[in-house]
């Protein structure tokens, strides 16, 4: 019998990543141009929680947001300012149970980051000459869906 350990990969733990809209700045009763500090602390008032993690870019910023004093309630969501729009980053094997552990693996699995990075790094793919890069560099284009229908966003590797 063997005493070796199956090894998981790093997506494996957490699944695919889905991407849902939630709601608008100005569904939170504010205006577009808000300043993202209220803005945060408006979304946070919403479902009485708290943010454990932020990692904030020029586009916008990440939160791990938690039930106060209750472990493994965390849910990643992300603020774009271009959009002005919350949006629910939640995974196939772990929706709203994570932790700080699972946000710092996720932000370095599925290089979140790219989400609000102002300066994307250039895709992977090889082009012919004077092909331009596509607008999102390197991720994959997806419509934005009315608050109460999901749908999945895959990042490429």
């Amino acid at each position: 019998m063997s005493h070796r350990h199956r090894r998981y990969s790093k997506r494996e733990l957490l699944g695919s990543l889905h991407v849902d809209y939630v709601m608008s700045v100005t569904d939170l009763g504010l205006a577009a141009g808000s300043n993202r500090w209220d803005v945060l602390r408006a979304f946070l008032a919403v479902g009485e929680a708290r943010a454990e993690r932020l990692v904030e870019e020029e586009d916008g910023f990440l939160i791990l947001q938690s039930i106060p004093g209750r472990s493994n309630t965390g849910g990643i969501y992300l603020y774009t300012e271009k959009l002005h729009a919350f949006f629910w980053l939640r995974f196939d094997l772990k929706e709203d149970t994570l932790n700080a552990d699972d946000f710092q693996l996720a932000l370095r699995v599925y290089r979140l980051t790219a989400f609000i990075e102002k300066r994307r790094r250039p895709s992977r793919r090889r082009h012919r000459r004077g092909a331009t890069e596509p607008a999102m560099n390197g991720l994959v284009p997806c419509t934005v869906a009315q608050p109460s229908s999901g749908f999945a966003m895959n990042q490429r590797n």
